[in-house]
């Protein structure tokens, strides 16, 4: 069977790299799964989860910061803040980080004008999706 070339890629690095049979990655519009060959294409991406299928049927996933998709000459790179393995989640970590940007959501809620309100709901909605990942 055909395969793509695909990578996730952070500010921090290259969290993955390989073939593959497939990607379904969590577009703005709802999900959207690539198989070779597809038609180039670029797509903003939520918070989510990003799953691969390899050769012989094995999926696996990464829990996804928002970021953008790009699909062309068999080659998909998912382009985000931040990714991390479903395999690698530290699920004491994701909770600690919830945690505290549900505290400063409650700052900003109560006037503290120093809290990125809108850096803190972002931190919050990954904390949470790698927690809701981890728990599969």
């Amino acid at each position: 069977m055909a395969e793509l070339d695909c990578e996730i890629l952070t500010p921090e690095g290259r969290v993955f790299a390989g073939r593959a049979q497939m990607i379904v990655v969590p577009g703005a519009e709802g999900e959207l799964g690539v198989l070779p060959r597809h038609a180039p294409i670029v797509a903003r991406l939520d918070v989510g989860e990003v799953r691969v299928k390899f050769e012989g049927g094995e999926w696996r996933s990464w829990a996804i910061n928002e970021g953008y998709f790009k699909m062309q000459y068999d080659r998909a790179m998912v382009l985000v803040e931040g990714a991390i393995a479903a395999a690698d989640v530290d699920l004491d970590q994701a909770r600690v980080d919830a945690d505290d940007a549900r505290a400063r959501l409650a700052a900003a809620d109560g006037g503290d004008a120093a809290v990125d309100r809108f850096r803190a709901e972002r931190d919050l909605m990954y904390a949470e999706n790698r927690i809701r990942i981890a728990a599969r």
